[in-house]
């Protein structure tokens, strides 16, 4: 069972998510967060049991905001390119707004052991999952080429919204949507059919 979320254990879980963003799981220790909030190891542990504890529970949130996210884009009947768009900055919206927990997410979900793992890992295919649901779509629309490889494709999209975090600086001269959308740019001239690439120079 969860604990409720107090005050002091929101706190907790905020300053564990950054120091886990930025030393890693394995390089946290007990004493680290103890300090990060101003407890002593043994009042600490009257908010966070261990620290594997507080890991599932930042990366299970992460996992929320990804999938709830997803949901009203995955269910929509726009046009499938319209909807990967969509996807793209929702998932660098999550990674701007919320960093140290998608980050968390993106990158210490493998230190989860027995049920969390796995609950964690199934929240991640279902993700992935609707990503490739998006791209069959987009070839039985004809938007995209009938010879385009999901599998790699989703991976490809997948993979450069998730190394954004390396690079990305809200504070820069660029938002998050306007990332997102060069991303989409570059990648629907590569996934493009040959009717759906016609259409757009014809509209030009």
């Amino acid at each position: 069972m969860s604990r409720p979320r107090s005050g002091q254990r929101e706190r907790i879980a905020r300053a564990t998510g950054h120091l886990f963003r930025h030393k890693g799981y394995h390089g946290t220790s007990m004493a680290d967060i103890g300090a990060a909030v101003g407890l002593r190891k043994a009042s600490l542990y009257n908010h966070l049991s261990t620290k594997h504890d507080m890991l599932r529970e930042l990366v299970e949130r992460g996992a929320v905001l990804f999938t709830d996210g997803m949901a009203p884009i995955a269910t929509s009947s726009d046009p499938a390119a319209d909807r990967l768009a969509r996807a793209m900055r929702m998932h660098l919206r999550v990674v701007a707004e919320y960093p140290d927990v998608a980050i968390v997410f993106l990158q210490e979900w493998r230190q989860l052991e027995d049920e969390a793992r796995l609950r964690v890992c199934q929240s991640r295919d279902r993700y992935e999952a609707a990503w490739r649901a998006m791209l069959a779509d987009g070839i039985r629309e004809g938007q995209f080429r009938p010879d385009l490889d999901i599998h790699f494709a989703a991976l490809s999209l997948l993979s450069a919204a998730n190394w954004a975090y390396q690079w990305y600086d809200p504070r820069g001269p660029l938002t998050s949507d306007q990332v997102a959308d060069r991303f989409v740019e570059v990648a629907l001239r590569g996934m493009a059919s040959r009717e759906s690439d016609q259409g757009e120079r014809d509209r030009q």
